[in-house]
């Protein structure tokens, strides 16, 4: 009897950031959920009041400096951001229906982070993130974090006196505008004598006074989007603009498991179009939202050094034989990501493993004995 072993071996790898190669890059993450707190990021007070958006990155090499840094690209923030819920008019008032103009804050850290930020309104069609006139970047890497606020305060230790926290309706839902969707570009200076004034023209920069910074790979007007649209967190309008006051959910999580470790099996289950179930893979989503898609990519692999599956004698020798590897169902090409994208909250993610497409006349010729093939299975953040 010819038997075969599928023998499992899982690795786990966390996403990492798409490496970037020039003299300046940066990286944006937009916050996976938007939540308003009280005393957000920098501010002190707890009067204060708003959401943290994301946070840019940005490392410089080959001994370059990052001069004016502006934010451009910023037409959307022509007008206040207008929040719209529960919230009372003066102390001890009942809370009402109402409206409330927020702002987009830049708070930038040229010093270095953890340090004394440098907090500026976002204005249209620019913004400077540091300051007007000419000023270098001494830290690298360089950290810009971008808040929507309740006030327009730039010191960090502002006491709001219209409308302060305890004026907003702790675990309700705000929403806003339908069309909030900030989209900006990041510019830097040529030389150290440019002033942001000199430098933009209209919301862009004037080509011989600087240029626009790679972010995420992209560079050039409305290059970054400000905020995952995934990130909104009013739960009775799921993927509606609108964010909830009180404390942020948890972050979706993944676990992987699988049933078998190996299995022995006849060859002759897997022969032609016979398919031989060999394992069942199972992705618990925990912290996800009901009705929600989410996404894996599983990656397939064996040790046996060809572009192809092969069950390789155990005894030792040339001959191998080939076989196909079936994902839920479908061939899945080795080495080549599947994305697994209809994961949903919970632990009913469920795949099937087979093997079968093995060739009668490629093992008929082979003498009889045991051949194995060691499988490693790869789960990564698409």
């Amino acid at each position: 009897m010819r038997l075969a072993r599928f023998v499992y071996v899982f690795l786990m790898l966390l996403l990492f950031p798409t490496l970037l190669f020039g003299a300046i890059t940066a990286v944006y993450t937009p916050e996976p959920y938007l939540v308003l707190q009280a005393k957000p990021g920098p501010f002190t007070s707890d009067m204060t009041f708003g959401a943290k958006l994301g946070t840019l990155i940005v490392t410089t090499t080959d001994g370059d400096k990052i001069y004016a840094p502006t934010w451009g690209s910023t037409d959307e923030v022509s007008n206040d951001v207008i929040l719209s819920g529960l919230m009372r008019s003066y102390l001890g008032g009942p809370f009402k229906e109402d409206t409330h103009k927020f702002h987009i804050m830049s708070v930038a850290y040229p010093e270095g982070y953890p340090g004394t930020p440098t907090i500026r309104v976002v204005q249209s069609p620019h913004s400077p993130i540091v300051s007007w006139f000419p000023n270098t970047v001494n830290a690298n890497p360089f950290r810009v974090e971008l808040y929507l606020m309740s006030t327009n305060s730039t010191n960090q230790h502002t006491i709001p006196v219209w409308r302060p926290a305890s004026y907003f309706h702790l675990n309700t839902a705000y929403t806003l505008p339908a069309t909030f969707n900030p989209i900006f570009s990041f510019i830097s200076a040529n030389d150290p004598w440019m002033n942001v004034g000199w430098m933009m023209d209209n919301g862009e920069p004037d080509p011989s006074h600087g240029s626009y910074v790679s972010v995420n790979g992209v560079a050039g007007p409305n290059s970054t989007p400000i905020v995952d649209p995934t990130a909104y967190t009013d739960p009775d309008n799921p993927g509606q603009p609108g964010m909830t006051y009180g404390d942020p959910p948890q972050m979706v999580s993944y676990s992987v498991s699988l049933t078998n470790q190996s299995i022995s099996f006849n060859l002759a289950d897997a022969i032609g179009t016979n398919r031989k179930d060999v394992n069942t893979m199972t992705i618990i989503v925990a912290n996800g939202k009901v009705g929600t898609n989410y996404s894996q990519q599983v990656i397939f692999t064996d040790t046996s050094g060809f572009s192809n599956f092969r069950l390789l004698p155990e005894q030792g020798g040339s001959a191998s034989i080939p076989f196909n590897l079936f994902f839920g169902g479908t061939q899945v090409p080795k080495g080549t990501p599947i994305l697994w994208n209809t994961l949903q909250n919970g632990s009913n993610n469920i795949k099937t493993i087979q093997i079968g497409g093995i060739d009668q006349n490629a093992i008929d010729s082979l003498a009889s004995g045991t051949y194995s093939a060691t499988i490693s299975v790869e789960i990564q953040n698409p």
